[in-house]
């Protein structure tokens, strides 16, 4: 059975590697230790103000953090959607499972952070839940395979 929407083995590789630089990245950029690598104007899609001349071209004070989310992403998508070794119906059923529970425990850690954490606390939540999702999915995903596997390996 061919399943398209994988990506190949190889990515999965590629995405830890990307996921490590990309982090230690993105820790710096927030500790300060990179800011203002890339300063350039930028379009906006949101303005900053509606009255000012030049309300969707704005000054950026730097792209690292833009990069290292970007980056982030990817990486994510490239481990959750990298094809296994052996790809068969089970990993395909185990994938759509932790996919499910992934997103409902999502929804719950959402829904408790929203009505108990506020102010500055609240944005910096938010740039966590950018990835939450595809790192429940990846975490569980992993978890079961490797539990069907030991599973496997005992009855023999």
């Amino acid at each position: 059975m061919k399943f398209e929407y994988l990506f190949p083995e190889v990515y999965k590789k590629i995405g830890w590697v990307m996921f490590v630089v990309f982090s230690v990245l993105y820790v710096l950029s927030f500790a300060g230790v990179l800011s203002s690598l890339f300063p350039c104007k930028v379009f906006s899609l949101l303005p900053f103000t509606f009255l000012s001349e030049n309300s969707f071209i704005q000054q950026n004070d730097g792209w690292e953090d833009e990069i290292c989310m970007v980056g982030l992403v990817l990486s994510l998508l490239f481990i959750s959607f990298a094809r296994l070794k052996e790809e068969d119906e089970y990993t395909i059923n185990l994938r759509m499972k932790s996919m499910a529970w992934a997103f409902k425990v999502y929804g719950v850690i959402v829904i408790i952070a929203t009505l108990t954490i506020y102010g500055l606390g609240w944005y910096y939540v938010m740039l966590v839940f950018v990835y939450l999702a595809f790192l429940l999915f990846i975490g569980k995903f992993y978890y079961e395979l490797h539990k069907f596997r030991k599973e496997a390996i005992n009855e023999e």
